[in-house]
């Protein structure tokens, strides 16, 4: 673009909370600009500006973006502002994607809101909330191929216009698909890999146990007799009962405050057990994988079927360390705790909140 073209310079600026909606900040900010002048307005030189920084709560549980947005544009000469949050927020009693309040010059993004969220989708609500805030009347339209899509009829998404001025505008998600996309959108939020290494207590407690399959024909005897289905069950039950116990004895249980009380509590739990139903399946996942390659290294065929009285292959081993794993993780992770429940606990919804409860209500920090 050369100078003679250029008209003014307009910049965006981007906050973001930490980790996850601060990583797509940084993602995204050298390939928005191009976008936007590409796709929205090409005689302004757009610079698209990054800043970590996590907004007050006020008692309802809603940022307070519009009474900090003039302070924050004017202190870090931002013509834009878009907020990228990882908490779920809601508008006119559903889930919302995004607000955009034109007269604030400010926009906000509820990142759980966009399902499993994949970067395309971020970049599309970035480039429709600034295209709004710059008055562009194609702005559902934005972008190109898999970032454009306008909403489509099948679509969970519904679009609010502003009713009055000094109000704002919203992307929200409506039905029962709606939720669900939501719900998905919180699970990824909260990290469930993340969680992993604060169960390597439980899984050294659950080899421990699990690993006496290995060695005690009682349990080749029962593997080898138990039909599939009941395999199943009891893998299930020992999953079932691990979560159980991860989040009774952690305190994970959420309690959120604020407006809409009873549906966020209802999303917050669902997306805690989740989250901890995935890292357990994991867990349990690898806890198999242990013993299975143990009992290949240390059962010999012959004798595992002179023991079975029938000829042993892959399948008798499969089955063994089956049953071990499930027999693990109930007998030796039941007394267990995460070795670090703080940093789990951090994830958990009502813990962000609670923390930008605690931020100046008066001007951000």
């Amino acid at each position: 673009m050369s100078e003679a073209t250029v008209a003014e310079k307009k910049t965006v600026g981007l906050m973001a909370d930490p980790h996850l909606p601060m990583a797509l900040a940084q993602k995204l900010q050298a390939t928005t600009a191009q976008m936007l002048s590409s796709s929205l307005d090409s005689t302004i030189e757009w610079i698209v500006e990054i800043e970590q920084q996590s907004l007050p709560l006020d008692a309802n549980g809603d940022v307070e973006l519009n009474l900090h947005s003039q302070e924050v544009r004017d202190r870090l000469g931002w013509d834009y502002l878009i907020y990228l949050t990882d908490l779920p927020k809601y508008a006119n009693s559903e889930p919302m994607i995004s607000s955009v309040n034109t007269d604030y010059g400010s926009a906000m993004i509820a990142l759980p809101a966009l399902g499993v969220v994949r970067t395309n989708r971020v970049r599309r609500a970035l480039l429709q909330t600034i295209g709004a805030l710059h008055g562009a009347t194609n702005a559902p339209s934005l972008g190109r191929g898999r970032v454009s899509a306008a909403i489509l009829p099948f679509s969970p998404e519904r679009s609010t216009p502003a009713p009055e001025t000094n109000q704002n505008s919203y992307e929200t998600l409506k039905g029962i698909r709606g939720r669900a996309q939501l719900l998905a959108g919180m699970v990824r939020g909260n990290r469930p890999w993340r969680i992993l290494p604060g169960l390597s207590g439980a899984m050294a407690a659950a080899t421990a146990t699990g690993a006496f399959g290995v060695f005690y024909t009682s349990i080749w005897s029962m593997a080898d007799y138990l039909s599939a289905p009941r395999l199943t069950s009891i893998s299930l039950l020992s999953i079932t009962i691990m979560t159980i116990w991860l989040i009774a004895h952690n305190d994970l249980w959420e309690r959120p405050r604020g407006g809409r009380r009873t549906e966020r509590k209802v999303s917050y739990n669902l997306a805690t057990v989740i989250t901890i139903l995935i890292a357990v399946a994991a867990m349990y996942l690898g806890l198999f994988a242990v013993i299975f390659g143990g009992a290949l290294v240390v059962i010999n065929s012959e004798y595992l079927a002179a023991q079975l009285g029938h000829p042993a292959g892959i399948d008798e081993y499969f089955n063994l360390a089956w049953l071990s794993a499930s027999l693990g993780t109930i007998a030796g992770a039941l007394g267990s705790s995460l070795d670090d429940e703080e940093s789990v606990r951090k994830a958990t919804f009502s813990s962000r909140e609670y923390d930008r409860r605690q931020l100046s209500k008066t001007r951000p920090q």
